[in-house]
């Protein structure tokens, strides 16, 4: 059994603890549960075990659900149960303020251990106890140091009779020794032999130390007080001394050093000598002094904490600006503030217990977004995303979440505390100014077109009119000049009134705002009936698959069809062969999509034909307003058409890019963003034929 002392100690206010542990408490706790040095817990009135920390778990043994609810006694052993030791700690605490226990515990496995146990009672403000807190250490590895010190000295008072038998075999073995400092005293305290341990402890050699007093190893203030004459003294008149301190080496460095000096007597029972062991314990003393220093620490932190709690707690709920909720271990909601409520639309009876996957949009869910943010918690300690989320109306809100993993005493997983921010206003702030920007950009670089077609293309036909003109009017009666220049005058005005209508149609692309659920056949065939006399002259052949509906503006996509059949049977020198094709896909399928691509889902539209052809290095500059591969009196147009497409495109938030080889003909593809039920339908029913 052990000793049991006790020290009064005022233990000051507490607020009333609640009624309950609560999920939210566990946050708090999380700060004591991670001190795995020592063992602290808090005990009811009656001494049942309220908290266990990890420390608790690595020297009791017990989980620390097998230890919620059990009796704190249980660390005692069985004969120290039945002498009522617990109960009188309990006595003590409350009479005392704190009691202090030192002896031999018991863990779960039955193992023993010596252990420290403090016990400090807690009381309101009103005087009225709360409960125990209990600090528990374990010092094993102390009490076994100090037993091998006792032994040592021990052996070496035994082996001082035997020396006088085999004396060199004695200061042989002392002499070699390196993890203790052994040696002999006179009467006096005078240095008379020197082991290779105390060389290595202390810094002297034995020539150096040998016939000095053993004080040099102490501390001014302690030689001045005596302490080293008292050591001699306690141990002439008891046998042995026991002390510990610190000590100076040679070079002026300390070391904390645990001694045993035990007296040497002659036949006739007088001292003739003493034996001095020293053990240099300089870094258990620091992680001693640290412990102590955290504990105290601790208690201020706890205290701290206790004050602030109830504060915490309502500073949570009544928060309003984000959403901060606790989910379970499979990301099950369990607790709501007002700030949720707000954002999310649900109170809190409506919301306990649902998955958080609830406030993500269909996609993000067929995605297993939640389930990829919470693995990434686990892993990381934290995950952060940005994205729509669902509210319960069903509107969405652009949200900024924080998801961070809560781990138990044993590093376990025991929940997730859930951040929202609504930034929706930010978001749509953030896209309009982005697309005023684009817009912008795109208007300056329309006006930098425009500029050119006035100063080139429009300038070239006004030149010749006025230049013919001229002609004319220097020759009014000559018919056969009128004859020659009337016509060119004609197509040159012509030339004029086709470009200034092309640009009014590309001017007009961003007039329509709303799109229609159009039959993509039915597009095909207007254009067709449209391009019948050029395709009839032409002989051309254009084939085509079943197309399918989704959401555009009609008018558009029927520009678009025309612009960019008219150019396969325009720019082709043979029968005119065209190929269309359609196929939904994702963007990841797309090989280099645009940066700025917002859409998942995709109708992916191509049109192949047998023309001319062009050279791949200018796949991005037929897109270009005004922009022409080839020579105007071989093949007519504006160089609008092709622009009119990638506006048309853009319009739809979609993109579109080419393909060709000179003298093989080019590919037209053109990517339609499409919601993700006609995405997943169609790809249904092409896997089913």
């Amino acid at each position: 059994m052990g000793t049991i002392n006790t020290k009064p100690e005022n233990t000051g206010a507490f607020q009333d603890e609640p009624a309950g542990q609560t999920n939210e408490e566990r946050l708090f706790q999380k700060i004591v549960e991670e001190q795995e040095t020592c063992a602290l817990i808090f005990l009811d009135k009656e001494g049942i075990i309220k908290s266990w920390n990890k420390g608790a778990g690595i020297i009791k043994g017990y989980s620390r659900s097998e230890a919620i609810g059990k009796h704190f006694d249980i660390s005692f052993l069985p004969e120290d149960r039945a002498a009522d030791i617990p109960a009188n700690l309990l006595k003590v605490s409350m009479l005392d303020g704190k009691a202090v226990y030192e002896g031999w515990c018991i863990r779960k496995d039955a193992s023993t251990y010596w252990g420290q146990i403090s016990l400090k009672a807690l009381y309101n403000e009103k005087g009225q106890l709360l409960g125990f807190s209990e600090l528990a250490l374990d010092l094993s590895l102390e009490r076994a140091a100090a037993e091998r010190s006792e032994s040592g000295a021990t052996q070496l008072r035994n082996a001082n009779q035997a020396l006088n038998e085999s004396g060199e075999m004695y200061q042989g073995m002392i002499a070699e020794i390196q993890d203790y400092a052994i040696i002999r005293l006179d009467v006096n305290g005078v240095i008379k032999s020197w082991n290779l341990g105390a060389e290595k402890i202390k810094g002297y050699k034995a020539e150096e130390i040998l016939g000095k007093h053993f004080s040099i190893f102490y501390e001014a203030p302690d030689q001045a007080n005596g302490l080293p004459q008292k050591l001699i003294e306690c141990a002439r008149h008891t046998g042995s001394a026991k002390h510990e301190g610190w000590r100076v080496r040679k070079d002026g460095s300390r070391f904390w050093g645990s001694i045993v000096i035990t007296a040497l007597h002659a036949g006739n029972g007088d001292v003739i000598g003493f034996t001095k062991v020293t053990r240099d314990l300089t870094e258990k003393k620091l992680i001693d002094d640290e412990l102590k220093r955290s504990s105290e620490e601790l208690k201020i932190s706890i205290a701290e904490l206790r004050k602030s709690e109830e504060r915490y707690h309502k500073m949570v709920q009544e928060v309003q600006d984000y959403a901060i909720i606790m989910l379970d271990e499979q990301g099950n909601v369990i607790s709501w503030n007002i700030g949720a409520e707000r954002i999310k639309g649900y109170q809190a009876k409506e919301i306990i217990g649902v998955n958080f996957r609830i406030f993500y949009p269909p996609r993000d869910k067929e995605a297993g977004l939640p389930e990829k943010l919470i693995e990434i918690a686990v892993k990381n300690g934290k995950a952060t995303h940005e994205g729509w989320r669902v509210r319960k109306d069903g509107s969405r809100f652009w949200g900024s979440i924080t998801i961070t993993a809560l781990h138990g005493g044993d590093n376990s997983i025991i929940g997730f505390s859930k951040v929202t921010r609504d930034l929706t206003e930010r978001k749509f702030t953030e896209d309009k100014m982005k697309d005023y920007v684009m817009q912008l950009e795109n208007k300056n670089w329309e006006l930098e077109q425009f500029a050119y077609v006035a100063s080139h293309d429009m300038q070239e036909p006004l030149r010749k009119i006025q230049t013919f003109t001229d002609i004319i009017q220097s020759n009014p009666n000559n018919q056969a000049v009128i004859d020659k220049y009337f016509p060119k005058i004609n197509t040159s005005a012509k030339r004029m009134s086709m470009l200034i209508k092309s640009i009014l149609d590309y001017s007009r692309l961003d007039k329509v705002k709303h799109k229609v659920h159009t039959d993509l056949n039915m597009v095909l065939e207007s254009v067709r009936f449209d391009l019948e006399l050029l395709i009839q002259e032409r002989h051309a052949v254009i084939l085509h698959e079943p197309l399918p509906a989704i959401d555009v503006y009609p008018d558009q996509v029927t520009q678009l069809f025309t612009n960019i059949l008219g150019n396969a049977l325009k720019y082709c020198d043979k029968q005119p062969v065209v190929k269309i094709a359609s196929t939904f896909v994702r963007k990841e399928d797309i090989k280099n999509p645009p940066a700025d691509l917002e859409h998942e889902y995709f109708l992916e539209l191509s049109f192949q034909d047998n023309g001319i052809g062009f050279e791949q290095q200018y796949a991005e500059v037929i897109f270009a307003i005004f922009q022409r591969l080839h020579a105007r009196d071989k093949y007519e147009g504006t160089g609008i058409g092709l622009a009119m497409c990638k506006r048309i495109m853009k319009n739809h938030s979609g993109f579109m890019r080419a393909t060709g080889e000179p003298g093989k003909g080019a590919c037209f593809y053109t990517y339609f963003p499409v919601s993700y039920p006609v995405y997943s339908m169609n790809k249904e029913a092409a896997a089913t034929g």
